[in-house]
């Protein structure tokens, strides 16, 4: 009989771990990344909404208690000093299940942007961007560089030892090879960072020169926004999002880079199913205001080499949490006609708090009246939109959603900050990665 009560109990205690483990307080307090970052001086406030799961921490300002029973739901804590904290999730009150910490800073204060900007990046090869047939002086269509294995999305790094820098220079190789009726040592590294090497031999076009069937870039040149930058050190951050070879898709592994002034002379709307775009006109090599040292996940970033005024905010302002990024009305800071940086309206959708480092942090909605008459929503080039909410800078918008233009994706400010050395995070600060940054380059 007491063999049967055991069995019984236990089958209801299994019943009810799974029940607390699937339930959506068990996942809140593991959606909760390692450390969390909140701003001196800001209430911040963790809640289960349910006492199984209960939370614990020797910082808490306040306690609030769930109805039908006596553990504590919702903590809330009182960033007064810089520092770090434990915060600690427990089951029944209990069992620790799960901890972070709760990690005080100072706030950090960056210029705002909405600069238009044009970006040109170089890579550190040449990137095929396709395959194509050459006709022959004899009338067949042979494919060279597809017979050997080279795939779009593939970099060549050097040809017979040489490395290639741009199409002309390997334009040159591959036709003295061809006259020379030798064969071609091609050094490529595919997506996944290996390298290869590929033998081929050139063929001889209809026109009298020799090719080899490929179609690569050098370069890669495009419109988008600077977001902010730190006054003091000229540390930048800007688009949001990573730049990939537009063909390929691949990631871009930049060789070097620069940033120049745009002009924006008009605007093609989006249209749902149809991402409009800015028409910005810039010249790689005039105007230079900054150099690209990073393309990640959430933009690149880099030093200014000149200084940049924002006739909207003469000061800098405070650099927002994500923690202090909540669904309500915005500020976006972009230029719609020539260099003229605007604010407009936009609405803060949703936060995704738990997400990690990337270029979806939240979704907006574009309010607007007067921005919606002249772009439809966001258009391609808007990327890097500085975001404002409650007179701090909180992130960017990086991405529209095709089927509805009015509305799209932004990143974290934090993150952005962090990839550009400004806030800890990367592997210098401030000052220090400005110098050791330009020591490196030389």
């Amino acid at each position: 009989m007491g063999h049967k009560k055991n069995e019984t109990l236990g089958i209801i205690l299994c019943i009810l771990v799974v029940a607390i483990v699937s339930s959506s307080s068990f996942r809140t307090a593991f959606s909760f990344p390692d450390a969390i970052s909140v701003a001196a001086g800001e209430l911040f406030a963790i809640d289960t909404g349910f006492p199984v799961v209960s939370v614990y921490s020797p910082r808490a300002s306040s306690v609030e208690r769930h109805p039908i029973g006596n553990l504590p739901t919702k903590v809330v804590f009182e960033a007064e000093e810089p520092g770090s904290f434990p915060v600690e999730f427990r089951l029944f009150g209990l069992i620790p299940i799960r901890r972070v910490s709760l990690v005080v800073e100072e706030p950090v204060m960056v210029m705002p942007g909405g600069h238009s900007i044009g970006v040109i990046l170089r890579s550190h090869g040449l990137v095929v961007t396709g395959l194509a047939p050459v006709e022959s002086i004899d009338g067949r269509q042979v494919w060279p560089a597809k017979n050997a294995g080279i795939e779009a999305g593939d970099v060549i790094i050097s040809v017979d030892d040489q490395k290639v820098k741009s199409r002309e220079q390997l334009s040159l190789l591959v036709d003295a090879a061809g006259r020379a009726r030798s064969w071609l040592d091609v050094l490529i590294e595919k997506p996944d960072g290996s390298l290869l090497s590929k033998v081929l031999m050139p063929v001889q076009h209809k026109d009298g020169g020799f090719r080899i069937g490929l179609v690569v870039r050098d370069s890669l040149a495009g419109v988008g926004t600077l977001t902010f930058y730190e006054e003091n050190s000229r540390l930048y951050a800007a688009l949001g999002h990573l730049i990939s070879d537009g063909d390929s898709r691949r990631p871009l592994v930049m060789k070097e880079g620069h940033i120049v002034r745009s002009t924006i002379a008009g605007v093609q709307p989006s249209k749902k199913g149809q991402p409009g775009e800015f028409l910005g006109m810039f010249v790689e090599d005039h105007d230079k205001i900054g150099n690209i040292i990073k393309n990640g996940p959430c933009g690149i970033s880099g030093i200014l080499t000149t200084s940049l005024v924002n006739p909207l905010y003469s000061e800098p302002i405070p650099l927002g949490l994500p923690s202090q990024v909540v669904k309500g009305p915005a500020e976006m800071l972009t230029t719609v006609s020539e260099r003229r940086i605007e604010k407009f309206s936009i609405e803060i959708e949703s936060v995704f708090s738990g997400a990690g480092v990337s270029s979806k942090g939240f979704t907006v909605r574009i309010t607007d009246p007067r921005l919606l008459s002249l772009t439809g929503g966001i258009v391609q080039g808007m990327s890097g939109s500085t975001v404002i909410q409650n007179g701090r800078l909180v992130g960017a918008i990086t991405h529209v959603l095709v089927n509805d233009p009015t509305r799209g994706y932004g990143t974290f400010a934090l993150w952005m900050a962090q990839e550009a050395y400004i806030v800890p995070g990367g592997e210098y600060t401030g000052y220090t990665a400005a110098a050791k940054i330009l020591e490196e380059q030389e």
